[in-house]
């Protein structure tokens, strides 16, 4: 299995980091100009973008990436699948925090990712690694 991982420290404490990153929006910054909308809620009214709900990601009225949460653990983890993707065999998305200080944030993102033709994985990884790796320090500015 093909993977990556970006590690990522914020002078935040770690629940205001995970508010941020358990955001769908959030990601509209990190991520520009890649849109992300919700088109899920989750079950819970409180937490919209949580467990079960899912996001769609693209440009204007193109947004074919779906991608559904499917852990919600506050302050420590947020899991998430690709969904509906024929290209895509495996996809999961793991975002963990650690507490280093009070306002200090690790957080690591790990990408599991197998592309039904082998070659391409490794090139789509290498995209989600530099663009992870841009918008968390966009966003670690911006806390």
């Amino acid at each position: 299995m093909n993977s990556i991982q970006v590690k990522k420290e914020f002078n935040a404490p770690v629940e205001q980091v995970f508010d941020l990153l358990s955001k769908h929006a959030t990601y509209n910054i990190a991520f520009a100009p890649i849109q992300v909308v919700r088109v899920k809620d989750s079950a819970d009214p409180e937490r919209p973008d949580g467990l079960g709900s899912i996001r769609r990601m693209g440009f204007g009225p193109v947004k074919p990436i779906q991608e559904q949460i499917t852990l919600l653990e506050p302050n420590q983890r947020i899991e998430y699948k690709l969904i509906k993707n024929p290209l895509i065999k495996h996809h999961l998305g793991v975002i963990e925090f650690q507490s280093l200080a009070p306002n200090k944030t690790l957080v690591t993102y790990t990408i599991e990712l197998q592309a039904r033709a082998p070659f391409i994985s490794k090139i789509i990884l290498a995209q989600l690694k530099l663009a992870i790796t841009l918008g968390f320090s966009k966003l670690a500015k911006s806390v």
